[in-house]
């Protein structure tokens, strides 16, 4: 299948209940058989009707998860769940190898990660701002460690462009990059009283999710 250009966004709030964040939202659960507290990830590469929607599930340590394949206006949406609670917010493209993450205390932003392959020298593709916790900046220091000595390019791995996953794994458990926890369901949200139909676009989760 054709690559577009998605990108995957996704936010976890810690103490942030269902239903706080669907009045948020000013959305509401999609009551279905198929698309309601579903086990594992949706099924993006091969559901059409699953682009541009936002997902919503609960992580280990009372963190809520919300993500999709989302446009910058959606994102802008779910990003301003950051000031309901200790958040981490972010988002990966493979279409120009861009990836992000930001973590929040406060409803203020206090550090952020972004990766860019394709704009920055390789020396500063990577970059850091604010004060990240020792145990994060330890994640970035082993990046930047396994990365000057070629571990993953043997398998096509960009280690730094994982980062901004293996920092969200680390804080809330989720990572794009791999399956879900054990346990782990879903539901498909919905603008209450429905949504347009869906655009066709099609073939990048499935690498994301290990599919392709």
């Amino acid at each position: 299948m054709d690559d577009v250009n998605y990108m995957l966004v996704w936010i976890a709030v810690r103490g942030l209940s269902p239903d706080k964040a669907l009045a948020a939202l000013e959305m509401e659960f999609l009551e279905s058989a198929e698309a309601h507290e579903v086990p594992g990830w949706p099924d993006f590469l091969n559901r059409r009707d699953f682009h541009d929607r936002i997902f919503m599930g609960q992580l280990p340590g009372n963190w809520l998860l919300l993500f999709g394949n989302l446009d910058e206006e959606q994102k802008e949406l779910l990003d301003a769940l950051a000031a309901l609670g200790p958040a981490f917010t972010g988002n990966i493209s493979r279409i120009g190898c861009f990836a992000e993450g930001h973590g929040y205390a406060d409803g203020q932003e206090i550090w952020s990660v972004d990766y860019d392959y394709d704009n920055r020298k390789p020396s500063e593709a990577l970059l850091v701002k604010g004060q990240l916790p020792p145990e994060m900046a330890a994640i970035i220091d082993q990046a930047h460690r396994d990365e000057a000595e070629g571990r993953g390019s043997d398998i096509g791995v960009d280690v730094l462009f994982e980062v901004p996953g293996k920092l969200s794994k680390a804080i809330c458990g989720f990572s794009p990059h791999e399956e879900p926890p054990e346990g782990f369901r879903w539901s498909m949200l919905q603008r209450i009283g429905g949504e347009p139909e869906p655009t066709e676009r099609r073939g990048f989760f499935a690498r994301l999710f290990g599919r392709g």
